[in-house]
């Protein structure tokens, strides 16, 4: 009976929502005339149709790729950086919560915000951009040219280069607005790790410092296995956050140049929102469907871990 009311509000506000999705990725509507699961006279049922479209569709494969590129680097660098500042933190007691302030603060801003400020940031005008003064300041203009890849600096949001994978040419465009969004959320590693590293018995690290063990091994060996609960939590959320990154894109590059940086949660809104007199409804329900199930994918591990703990 408690528990009750509870599971209407999960209902009507999860559960329903989330099947009015599905069912509605099988019709066609648009954002004039949307899909009302009680008007049947007005449905325009086309089955699988969205999907197909969508699995066929250049623009999807194009987010897609982009987005796998934001699934790989982001957790990444959310985890190592946040991970190093973190032992820091705890190595070097003096000043820890002035460092763990400048690195948790960011947290308190939001995504678009963050890109706003990581555009002046990246302004190719030397005397606007902080990158570029810098740059131009020290004499320094990067360009290099492997084959596989091309990189420059000075056009940081229009024309970085191009990673060549054979199978795929990415934009390194897409790491430049990688970078800001590291920087916003690498608070919640902080924060996450250094809650992990004040649980870590000392008698483990007093233990391997008796035993000759260095810095870097006692990192390895002793802090690294005992954050293994903290590392996992950090990864899944980084992994969901990055799947469904949409307003830092939009902000800085909305997607461009050219769909260079084009997300799936920006081709989303796109194909719901941005194209309001064709019914393109019905495909973006598609698209949201598909990046759930890799939501629910990505976050198995870590629900499969609170089951095992549960009682």
């Amino acid at each position: 009976m408690f528990v009750l009311p509870l599971l209407l509000v999960f209902a009507g506000f999860y559960v329903w929502p989330a099947i009015s999705t599905v069912i509605s990725s099988l019709f066609r509507w648009g954002l004039l005339n949307p899909w009302k699961p009680n008007q049947p006279s007005a449905w325009n049922f086309v089955g699988l149709g969205n999907y197909r479209q969508t699995l066929t569709s250049h623009d999807f494969w194009n987010a897609a790729v982009n987005t796998a590129l934001w699934l790989v680097v982001f957790p990444v660098l959310v985890v190592a950086f946040s991970l190093l500042v973190s032992i820091l933190i705890w190595y070097t007691k003096l000043g820890a919560t002035l460092l763990r302030s400048v690195f948790i603060l960011p947290m308190t801003i939001s995504l678009a915000a963050a890109g706003v400020i990581w555009s002046f940031l990246y302004n190719p005008d030397p005397h606007v951009g902080v990158l570029n003064g810098i740059l131009k300041a020290i004499h320094l203009n990067i360009n290099i040219d492997w084959g596989f890849v091309q990189f420059h600096t000075g056009q940081w949001l229009s024309d970085m280069g191009t990673l060549h994978l054979g199978f795929a040419d990415i934009p390194l465009t897409n790491l430049a607005v990688i970078v800001p969004a590291v920087w916003a959320f690498a608070g919640f590693g902080v924060i996450t790790f250094t809650a992990g590293l004040t649980a870590l018995p000392n008698e483990l690290v007093e233990a391997a410092r008796v035993d000759g063990a260095k810095p870097t091994q006692i990192v390895r060996h002793v802090i690294i296995p005992a954050l293994r609960g903290p590392l996992l939590i950090v990864a899944v959320v980084s992994v969901i956050f990055a799947l469904r990154t949409f307003d830092i894109v939009f902000v800085t590059t909305g997607g461009g140049p050219a769909q260079d940086t084009e997300v799936l949660a920006l081709l989303l809104w796109q194909q719901a929102f941005a194209f309001i007199d064709t019914p393109q409804g019905g495909a973006a329900a598609a698209i949201a469907v598909l990046m759930s199930l890799v939501l629910v994918a990505g976050a198995a591990p870590y629900l499969r871990k609170l089951v095992r703990r549960s009682p």
